[in-house]
């Protein structure tokens, strides 16, 4: 993972000073020059390239091919170079032991239309100028897991393009009101001789719909996931993930830990949550039970604070590094997680976290809250999951990508957004997303089947059983006796039922505990106490507007010099 900046109508000084802005990486920043072209890059170094002739203090790119005009930037990381390495160019002669190579080993064989190859796992953002061709190419992963800006002006020569908004900030001749993010699974291609842009998309994701039982979605998706998380564990650098409690940080977190053989590595299994001190938080009360899960491999859990007096004051600097100008209420309140959660990885050794966001996109699992108010029914249904994912970088991808790289940094992976995982879950039938009787029918009889004596049932299975027991007994409908925060559970396991069944596959042959995949849980920002803040912020902040999101916007025109009217007519803004 790295910090990348280039284009034209910039000079050596500029790119630098900007990189030196993106803080995305602390090891070495290089700018090169190609006519009145500018790469530069900012190292985060998570796999040693062994490239030779680099100072230090520099990064190790850009990439200069042996065989065509051509070099490149790239910021992300490509999880299965070794697999492309070992069969497509098993021939050709690598000087390095990274991943960049690889990428430019595909641009030399194939040209830009490598990007259309569905056997790449990578997060990506890259820059690519073809002197021979006379082309500067720009494009970016789909699902868009790390970010990418861009600046045109054709009448004065300009392009620039930049992992961050923080780069061209810096530049007061560039008009932040302008600069866009590039829109996932798109390739920008800039003329270098007649200067005209041209955006087209490489890449659409394709919902892999099959007439299953559940039991086989729930195998073919621990699978998908084992394989993914395996990819997401490539790297020299120690890895650690995020774990709140619910199914989808307690996978993440099995799935990832299980492939690590750590009587071989420097460090130790560890996992993070985040919570408002003094706040009574059911993030951290589930997470340490599911910590407790993990007990066989030696899991470290971390529980990190920060109290509700320091959040408050750091509400505007959260909001500088987010970088989303077309700020919404309910993208802020997550926020604080990341931003507290990195420097403590950081500070304890770590490069890397990987995390289990996705998953809701994925499944049309949301809570209702703020500006979402769209029924589950309808968020799960394909076009709802369909459109989620695809937006997902507007949003949670940027607060991942920017806010841990820029306060760690941590590079942030994402075992649920391989795109082979993201088709095959946008297929799944909305009938498998819901509590029906058929579907409780199922999962007593998995329970009957696979949890194992009553006394190892923890805490929260015994009640859920019983409460499906009463559901099928009352014809399909809410049972006496539970309170709505306990109906309310029940129907938010079966939101991601098939992520509950790959969980029992996983229990079937490992150690984690079948118990554990009984926890439905908050939305983070509800279960670590931040939106609990919401009055301590509108007192705090009440010269910037009455309601939170006049004072959020408020905030972001000061920071990204926006014009008054942006909000009415944002021409930066990608629809």
């Amino acid at each position: 993972m790295c910090g990348i900046f280039g284009g034209v109508g910039v000079d050596e000084d500029e790119t630098r000073i900007a990189l030196e802005h993106i803080n995305r990486g602390d090891d070495g920043i290089t700018v090169r020059a190609y006519g009145d072209v500018l790469l530069g890059s900012r190292r985060h170094l998570v796999k040693t390239s062994n490239k030779e002739g680099v100072p230090a203090g520099e990064s190790d790119q850009p990439y200069d091919s042996d065989v065509l005009p051509v070099s490149l930037v790239f910021n992300g990381e490509f999880f299965n170079f070794a697999e492309h390495k070992e069969g497509h160019f098993r021939d050709a002669r690598f000087k390095t032991e990274g991943d960049t190579e690889a990428f430019l080993k595909l641009y030399e064989a194939e040209g830009i239309d490598f990007l259309k190859r569905r056997d790449i796992d990578a997060m990506y953002a890259l820059g690519i100028l073809d002197r021979e061709k006379n082309k500067l190419y720009v494009t970016r992963d789909w699902p868009g897991r790390v970010p990418l800006f861009y600046y045109y002006d054709r009448d004065s020569r300009t392009f620039l393009f930049s992992s961050q908004l923080s780069g061209l900030r810096t530049l007061d001749r560039v008009d932040l009101n302008e600069a866009q993010e590039l829109v996932p699974g798109h390739l920008l291609t800039l003329d270098l001789e007649t200067f005209e842009l041209e955006k087209t998309c490489y890449y659409k994701v394709q919902a892999v719909k099959k007439d299953q039982e559940i039991l086989d979605i729930g195998r073919d998706l621990h699978e998908r996931l084992q394989q993914s998380a395996r990819n997401r564990t490539m790297g020299d650098v120690p890895i650690c993930t995020m774990l709140s409690g619910g199914i989808d940080s307690l996978m993440t977190t099995y799935y990832v830990l299980s492939g690590i053989d750590f009587d071989k590595a420097s460090y130790e299994p560890t996992s993070y949550v985040f919570a408002v001190d003094g706040f009574d938080s059911p993030d951290v009360h589930r997470a340490r039970i599911a910590a407790e899960g993990f007990r066989e491999i030696g899991l470290v859990h971390k529980e990190i604070t920060a109290t509700a007096e320091q959040l408050v004051e750091d509400i505007p600097d959260i909001l500088r590094l987010f970088e989303m100008r077309n700020i919404k209420a309910l993208s802020v309140y997550p926020l604080p997680i990341y931003y507290y959660l990195a420097p403590a990885m950081r500070a304890d050794g770590f490069k890397v976290t990987i995390g289990g966001h996705g998953v809701d996109e994925l499944l049309g699992a949301y809570d209702n809250w703020k500006e979402l108010n769209t029924p589950h029914k309808v968020q799960s249904g394909y076009a709802a999951r369909h459109l989620f994912i695809n937006n997902i970088w507007e949003n949670m991808m940027r607060r991942a990508s920017i806010i841990f790289m820029e306060r760690g940094p941590i590079e942030a992976r994402f075992p649920f957004l391989r795109p082979a995982v993201c088709e095959y879950l946008l297929g799944v039938d909305p009938k498998w997303l819901k509590i029906t009787p058929h579907n409780v029918e199922l999962m007593l009889e998995l329970i009957s089947k696979r949890a194992g004596p009553q006394e190892n049932w923890g805490e929260q299975l015994p009640w859920v059983h019983d409460y499906l027991v009463k559901y099928l007994d009352a014809d399909g409908r809410q049972p006496e006796g539970f309170d709505e925060r306990q109906h309310t559970d029940v129907e938010k396991l079966f939101w991601k039922f098939p992520l509950m069944v790959a969980g029992m596959h996983a229990a079937d042959e490992s150690f984690l505990p079948f118990h554990l995949l009984f926890n439905a849980k908050l939305r983070g920002q509800h279960g670590a106490g931040i939106s609990s803040l919401e009055p301590q912020i509108l007192q705090r902040y009440a010269d910037l507007g009455g309601t939170d999101i006049e004072i959020y916007r408020s905030m972001v025109t000061k920071a990204f010099r926006l014009r008054d009217d942006w909000f009415e007519k944002p021409a930066g803004r990608i629809a």
